[in-house]
């Protein structure tokens, strides 16, 4: 400490010394701070040279030595036509989640350690598989690599695993707004008929069967349309030994290819909604297919229009104009990537609820100013600046140079096409720039893509096209049935639903006593919940010492002894959970307003869409079946709520929901009741703090 105290005060003197001694006349000049500096001339960029053999079966290898440190990697791609899953929908990527786990005679496990001790890497994907390890491991962690390639078990255990992992993952999409976008996006863009159309669904995740991850890894995984990096401590010999021994075994076969048509962009500007009932925010996608493939005589013209646009960070034009100066979003930004099959150009935000239709005014407004507006050179500068110290930085990982080799061998490149690249950049012109915006940006094909709140957006975008109503997972929605609203009211669709659950007979009930299991992608949970009518709760995960206690007056969660108040927004929220009798949320005079807003479909059933609103506890909406009266959904500020499995509790005529599935920002989760008691005798320690 004495040391860093004399090194300050000496840092300080010297600071003071140099700004109070005058600056000779003439020696220097003021700076200019309202300049920004210029850039200093590019500097030289070698690539280093890949070299490359063939095995004879056909298997590409591209080799990348790099003596700096004792480690090689090794990455294999399968270069396959996309295909049509179909009806299994999801079963590429269980494939490549099931190539890691296990082979015909190491389990999941034994590979887990044998990695582990190597301290390597080792990743599998539907088009291939990456490794990587220190130098003296290289021919272990080969015998892996090839054993995962040539003998995956792709047994049923570890199957329903990874379609378990499928499916919890599936649960989290009502709750994520952008994941229902690349939905919609991928179906108004592509269509069911084309690969990049296709969605995963619950139906076709249970449809995959270990036959078709077998029939798949015969048909597809060949070296006659594979390719190998192999990058690091190694010499071109050493590589050819290592290739000809782990992989000159593998055995060609035909592969079979597949065409399919360029998409279509809309012939007029179509709006496509999928609802998030209650969301406060609207995921924006405007989007349409191109064709723009790695080839392209103006890729790089292309990608710096995309740049200038909203690709190349804060100076781009989308972020200046939704965010800088009119505040709508955190963020704006558009995409074009090459596909030799079929790329799509977007353009993305998320904004709040009010200003949806007036992002969506800016966002066609900067669409037809770049295609009809020459940009300004030090807007092209800047984007040029952008990529070329983007592609710089990526030449530090020796790995790029052989994806660079590998590209150049998959699209039919020139030899030259990445060492000429920055002079490729620097060539472009601002005519350039324009021709490329020309070919590629149509103000007059594209389809807005929006997520959020029906009842708001369809009045806000109607001007902007047809509106279409899309699901969550992109396919275009029921509408719902209207004639279910003739002669009901709010007061109709409450009193049927209380009469169906056992009506006045709730007076009676003064408290209930719930077992039930959470359960979640990391496991069950057994919690145990107590309700005194209007005066006390809690919720107790033995298992975890956790307790949640309302006492009647405050709300606190309990960790292992440890008390922590809520605040009052959460406790109002626990608060509410204290009515236990139904008919106490419906009635004015628990200050309660019930409206309803019509019908919507929910699970395929046009239902009734209940708002119930209330000073203390907020919003929320309900939907109830005309068909069985029953509450079958709710959405609030949290997530929603699927509820079910309708049950008469024993010796009583209440009926009560024992299945919820809940949908929220935090995650996905499901809950079973076990058991329900009422009127039981609570212990009234359940309810203390201490």
């Amino acid at each position: 400490m004495k040391n860093k105290f004399i090194l300050s005060i000496a840092f300080s003197v010297a600071f003071l010394f140099y700004a109070c001694t005058p600056i000779p006349s003439g020696s220097t000049k003021e700076l200019d701070r309202s300049q920004a500096p210029k850039a200093g001339e590019a500097r030289q960029v070698e690539i280093a040279n890949s070299k490359s053999f063939v095995l004879e079966n056909g298997l590409q290898v591209f080799v990348v030595e790099n003596h700096k440190l004792p480690q090689v990697s090794y990455s294999l791609v399968v270069d396959y036509d996309p295909i049509m899953e179909g009806k299994r929908v999801g079963m590429l990527d269980m494939f490549g989640s099931m190539l890691r786990r296990g082979t015909e005679t190491r389990t999941k496990e034994q590979l887990d350690e044998e990695v582990d001790f190597m301290g390597a890497n080792l990743i599998t994907y539907s088009r291939g598989i990456y490794a990587s390890s220190l130098k003296r491991h290289s021919d272990k962690l080969l015998s892996i690599f090839s054993d995962v390639l040539y003998n995956p078990s792709f047994t049923n255990e570890e199957l329903e695993k990874v379609r378990n992992e499928a499916l919890s993952n599936l649960q989290s999409l009502p709750s994520s707004p952008e994941q229902i976008a690349n939905n919609v996006v991928s179906k108004v863009n592509y269509g069911n008929n084309h690969p990049y159309g296709e969605v995963e669904t619950e139906a076709t995740i249970n449809a995959v069967k270990n036959e078709d991850l077998k029939d798949f890894h015969q048909t597809y995984f060949r070296p006659n349309v594979s390719y190998l990096a192999i990058v690091g401590d190694i010499t071109l010999e050493e590589a050819k030994a290592q290739a000809k021994k782990y992989f000159g075994k593998w055995e060609r076969k035909i592969v079979p290819q597949t065409k399919f048509d360029m998409p279509k962009a809309p012939e007029k500007p179509q709006v496509a909604i999928s609802n998030r009932t209650g969301a406060v925010q609207t995921v924006i996608n405007i989007t349409y297919p191109v064709f723009y493939p790695l080839d392209s005589k103006d890729y790089v013209a292309a990608r710096l229009m995309n740049g200038i646009l909203g690709n190349s960070g804060f100076g781009a034009r989308l972020i200046q104009n939704l965010r800088e100066d009119k505040a709508y979003t955190y963020g704006a930004y558009s995409s074009l990537q090459p596909d030799e099959l079929s790329s799509s150009f977007t353009m993305s935000a998320s904004v709040r609820n009010e200003v949806t239709d007036s992002a969506v005014v800016e966002f066609l407004y900067e669409l037809k100013r770049i295609k009809e507006e020459p940009v300004a050179e030090a807007e092209l500068e800047r984007a040029k600046a952008s990529m070329i110290g983007s592609f710089v930085r990526s030449l530090e990982r020796p790995q790029t140079v052989a994806n660079f080799a590998i590209n150049i061998a998959r699209y039919g490149l020139p030899s030259d096409f990445y060492t000429n690249y920055i002079q490729k950049v620097n060539a472009v012109t601002v005519e350039d720039i324009q021709n490329a915006a020309k070919k590629y940006i149509k103000p007059e094909n594209l389809t807005i893509v929006v997520v959020g709140d029906q009842s708001i957006l369809v009045e806000k975008l109607a001007p902007f096209g047809n509106v279409q109503i899309y699901d969550a997972f992109g396919e275009m929605a029921a509408r719902a049935d209207q004639r279910i609203l003739i002669g009901m009211t709010a007061e109709k669709v409450i009193q049927n639903y209380l009469k169906a659950i056992g009506g006045k007979k709730w007076n009676e009930v003064t408290a209930i006593e719930k077992a039930q299991t959470m359960t979640t992608p990391q496991g069950k949970i057994e919690q145990k919940v107590y309700i005194q009518n209007r005066q006390k709760l809690a919720f107790v995960v033995a298992e975890r010492d956790i307790r949640q206690v309302y006492d009647g007056n405050k709300a606190y969660i309990i960790t292992r002894g440890e008390a922590q108040e809520l605040d009052m927004t959460q406790t109002a929220n626990i608060k509410e959970q204290t009515f236990i009798n139904p008919y106490a949320q419906y009635e004015k005079t628990n200050g309660y307003a019930v409206e309803l807003l019509g019908a919507q479909v929910v699970d395929d059933k046009s239902v009734f869409e209940i708002k119930i609103t209330h000073p203390k506890y907020g919003e929320r909406l309900q939907y109830f079946d005309p068909k069985t009266n029953l509450l079958i959904k709710e959405v609030t500020a949290s997530g929603e709520v699927m509820i079910g499995d309708y049950r008469k509790t024993a010796n009583t005529q209440l009926l009560m929901p024992y299945k919820a599935k809940v949908s929220s920002p935090q995650g996905s989760y499901t809950i079973n009741v076990e058991s329900i008691k009422f009127n039981s005798n609570i212990d009234a320690k359940v309810f203390m703090v201490e």
